[in-house]
């Protein structure tokens, strides 16, 4: 008896955990180099969340720590890059022409140019409370010598759906989130012949 109870609560626990889809690659065309990319830079995300605040920001500095720690990538540093987009009158996170974007990556040395947006975000409620956190992000992959977008990914993901039993594995924190969409779509660029970097 006391096994059958067991079973019924692992079942409907189980069932009510979300199901987490893997992020969506869509090739425009193949990466140069053979994928054997080493300098990037990473422009500053956009907030397309209609929501006020620094998640755009937020996003781009945890997606580029992560870029840095899985593949030795050497990524132009913020500062850089948003110095030359002010030298070049851009604002952070304005669609650069391809002229532009060349300019810019041959400024900074890169090979290619990875920017995007976060689509959506919620985190708490409007007493301030906290909610399962959610985050959709598409980040692109841009060509340094000719600015043509490569690849577009969209990655949804939401905290309960790396629950694997009862509050384990849980992601209650937007930070956290946005460090596992990183990884996931950087596990998905490597599938796809994304190298790391051998310099």
């Amino acid at each position: 008896m006391g096994r059958l109870a067991l079973i019924l609560v692992l079942a409907s626990t189980l069932s009510s955990c979300a199901f987490k889809e893997k992020p969506v690659l869509m090739e425009m065309g193949p990466l140069p180099f053979a994928g054997n990319i080493c300098r990037i830079a990473v422009l500053p995300f956009t907030n397309q969340t209609g929501h006020p605040g620094t998640i755009g920001t937020a996003y781009t500095r945890v997606f580029t720590s992560e870029l840095i720690d899985y593949g030795n990538y050497i990524v132009s540093q913020e500062g850089d890059v948003r110095k030359i987009l002010q030298q070049m009158k851009m604002i952070p996170g304005e669609t650069l022409s391809s002229e532009q974007l060349r300019a810019l990556a041959d400024r900074l040395g890169v090979q290619i140019v990875i920017t995007g947006a976060v689509l959506e975000m919620s985190e708490r409620d409007k007493s301030g409370r906290n909610l399962d956190p959610a985050l959709a992000v598409v980040v692109r992959v841009l060509e340094a010598s000719s600015g043509r977008t490569l690849w577009i990914t969209y990655d949804a993901s939401e905290g309960n759906q790396y629950q694997i039993i009862m509050h384990f594995g849980l992601i209650n924190s937007m930070n956290a989130l946005a460090k596992r969409s990183a990884l996931e779509i950087l596990d998905l660029w490597k599938k796809k012949g994304f190298e790391k970097c051998s310099e």
